[in-house]
This record gives structure tokens, C-alpha cells and sequence, in this order.
């Protein structure tokens, strides 16, 4: 008879191929953030890096932070989780105040000014992310086994209500796309801890149902579903955006014209740097490019439920699995519409797209993912387990 191997968790390297990944997307994005947006910023006569550099502050900002929750033993966030709740749930209220820090962008109350006129803003929205994921992972999981009951699993109202108040108040923005990613999230941190499955199979449709109708209850919501099923349209207008990027992909042919070589940047898509980053990348380095960036995505969110698999804990699985999920789930959103698979979102690409704070929090997301990676289960032989 063979002995398994005893079990053990230990402080250890983290994921070393998971901090590869991630450094390649975080360099690449950088040159697709200056590459995109150089002809924007030559015609506002800001000079030609001015994106890329606040985008190089933004990286910055996030690796310190990412560096400390890597530093930081995930554990001590149960501690945080609530507070960090309340003060995100506090800051979107605050943005859809009429108050000296809130600004509107296009209609939408999505960020706040920062006081003693610095020059930047956040957007809450994106914080709530994070900070659902740690609430609800702290609430479904015990500190330590002997203190959990072995037949009790998360109660329904206590994810659905929390998740439903930050969902809300981010349609009221609104911003429909991260709502839709907040919701999701709520969703999955509740399977993922242990959440009854036909709960979330009763409570999805009415979910959906609801987001519906707030789709068909907006007019310009409409009018982009509208553009969705039928492109043509309307090419000079509403449709005009998901045109022009279907163009930049499909010129790109297999190989793509070649880095720096785009002309759908030249002012023919809006938001180019943002939420439709990946049409220059699909123009510039063809299918084969595209593909191979959505591989890394891939392997990354691969190597964060490894992480998940081997944390020593029921609090550092459901964080990983959860933060996983959420960076999946943001590629997929964003490639589905720069696609036309999905009505076009708003949503960023992940560790690509310009955009401060859904940067600095994603980093700082996976300096705890890379901190549970460091106590992962072991084998007896000190291997981390694959």
C-alpha cells in the first residue's frame, strides 16, 4: 500500500509563471496605450506621450500597491473586508451626489475628483469590485475548520442583498457593463463559496430579467442593442463605432500590418486607447497576434485557479478562485463586443486598456492572488502542486 504524501502549507516562491504572464500583458499594454493613443494626443496638442506617461503613474501606483497585498498576509484582510465594504459602498453614493468631487463624462456620475486639485480621478465603481469579492469571501468562509459547521453552507440573502445594493448603485451611474461584472462577481464569490447552486439557477433569470428591462427602459441602451442586431443600420451613427472597429480587426488580416501601422487610430474610433484597445491590436498583429494575447489571458486566469485549487484555506480559495473569474470575465466582456458578439460595454481590457483605476485595482487584486501562491499546499517532497 502506498502512503500519500502528507499535505503541507508553507511559505514558499510564488507563481513564478503567473508573474511572467502578467509583466508581459503590463509592458505590452503600455506600448498598445502609446501606440493608440499618440494621434489623440498629437491633435490635443498634449504632445505625443502624454497618455502613456500617465499611464506609466498608473502602473506605478499599482505596483506599489500590488507589492504591498503581496507582502501583506491575505489572512489579515478579513479584518479589512468590512470596513472596505462600507467605504466603497460610501464613495457610490458620493458620486451620484452633487458634490465638488463628483464629475459627469458623457452623461455618466462614474468618477470622483481627488481633493487638493491633483489631477486624476477614480472610479469607485471599480474598487467595488475587490471589495465585494473580499466581503463575501470573508462572510462564506470561517477563520479556521474546527470553527466551521460541516453542514452549513452561505445563506442566499446575505450575497444577493449586499451584491444587488453595489450593482444598483452602479446602474444608477450609469454604467451597465460594470454593473453586470459586479453582479456576476457577487454570483460567483457565492458558488465558489459554497452557495446552493439551484439558488443561483432561480435568482439568474430574475437577475437578467431585471437588467433587461433597464436596458429597454434607456433609450440610448436601445439604441446600441439595436445596432448589435443589425450593424448597418445606422453606419454614420449609432452603429458607426462597432463598424469602424470591425474594420481595424478585419484589415489586420492574419499577420496584421504591422506594429505602429494602424489607421483606425487616425480619429476613426472613439475611445480607441479604452474600451476598443484590441481592435488596434487585431490591426497591427493580425489573427495570430489576437490570439496569442487571449492565450495569455488565458494562462493567467488558468494559473489563478491552480492558485485557487492548492490554497491552504477556504478564504484564500474563494479570493482566488473569485479574482480569477473576475479577469476572465472582463476579457470576455470586452472581446465579446469589440467582436459584435455582445452589445458594446464600456469595459476595459484587463492590464491593456488606458484607464488608471481599473489598473491600480486589478494589480492590486493580483498581489493577492500572488500572496495566496506563496502558501499554497505542498507536497511532502516541497513541489507545489500542478
Amino acid at each position: 500500500m502506498v502512503k500519500k504524501k502528507t499535505k503541507f502549507s508553507s511559505w514558499h516562491a510564488p507563481d513564478v509563471s503567473l508573474i511572467g504572464g502578467l509583466l508581459v500583458l503590463l509592458t505590452f499594454g503600455v506600448l498598445m496605450v502609446y501606440d493608440s493613443s499618440v494621434v489623440a494626443s498629437l491633435d490635443l496638442d498634449w504632445g505625443q506621450y502624454h497618455f502613456v506617461v500617465l499611464q506609466l503613474i498608473w502602473v506605478g501606483l499599482g505596483l506599489i500597491g500590488g507589492l504591498i497585498l503581496f507582502f501583506l498576509d491575505y489572512h489579515r484582510l478579513r479584518k479589512l473586508a468590512l470596513p472596505l465594504f462600507l467605504f466603497t459602498f460610501l464613495l457610490l453614493v458620493l458620486v451620484l451626489l452633487p458634490t465638488p468631487f463628483s464629475n459627469v463624462v458623457r452623461g455618466s456620475k462614474s468618477w470622483l475628483s481627488l481633493p487638493f486639485n491633483i489631477p486624476a480621478n477614480i472610479q469607485p465603481s471599480e474598487l467595488s469590485k475587490l471589495a465585494l469579492i473580499l466581503y463575501l469571501a470573508a462572510l462564506f468562509t470561517h477563520r479556521s475548520k474546527a470553527k466551521a459547521p460541516k453542514s452549513k453552507k452561505p445563506n442566499f440573502w446575505s450575497f444577493i442583498v449586499p451584491t444587488l445594493l453595489v450593482a444598483g448603485l452602479v446602474v444608477l451611474e450609469p454604467d451597465y457593463g460594470t454593473a453586470a461584472i459586479v453582479a456576476a462577481l457577487g454570483f460567483a464569490t457565492f458558488f465558489f463559496g459554497g452557495g446552493s447552486f439551484w439558488a443561483i439557477l432561480l435568482a439568474l433569470p430574475m437577475v437578467l430579467a431585471g437588467g433587461l428591462f433597464l436596458v429597454l427602459s434607456d433609450p440610448s441602451r436601445l439604441e446600441r442593442l439595436k445596432a448589435f442586431f443589425n450593424p448597418a443600420e445606422d453606419p454614420l451613427g449609432v452603429s458607426y463605432q462597432t463598424k469602424q472597429i470591425l474594420i481595424a480587426l478585419g484589415s489586420g488580416g492574419l499577420f496584421g500590418l504591422g506594429i505602429g501601422e494602424s489607421r483606425q487610430k487616425y480619429g476613426y474610433i472613439p475611445d480607441i486607447s479604452t474600451d476598443a484597445v484590441f481592435a488596434v491590436i487585431g490591426e497591427e498583429f493580425g489573427f495570430v497576434g489576437a490570439l496569442a494575447i487571449v492565450g495569455l489571458f488565458m494562462f493567467i486566469v488558468y494559473r489563478g485557479f491552480l492558485i485557487a485549487r492548492n490554497a491552504p484555506d477556504d478564504f484564500g480559495r474563494v479570493l482566488a478562485a473569485s479574482i480569477s473569474t473576475w479577469v476572465g470575465l472582463q476579457v470576455l466582456i470586452n472581446l465579446g463586443a469589440v467582436t459584435n458578439l455582445i452589445p458594446l460595454t464600456g469595459v476595459p481590457l484587463p492590464l491593456i486598456s488606458y484607464g488608471g483605476s481599473s489598473l491600480v485595482v486589478l494589480l492590486a487584486s493580483f498581489g493577492i492572488l500572488l500572496n495566496i501562491s506563496r502558501q499554497t499546499v505542498r507536497g511532502k517532497s516541497g513541489r507545489r502542486k500542478q
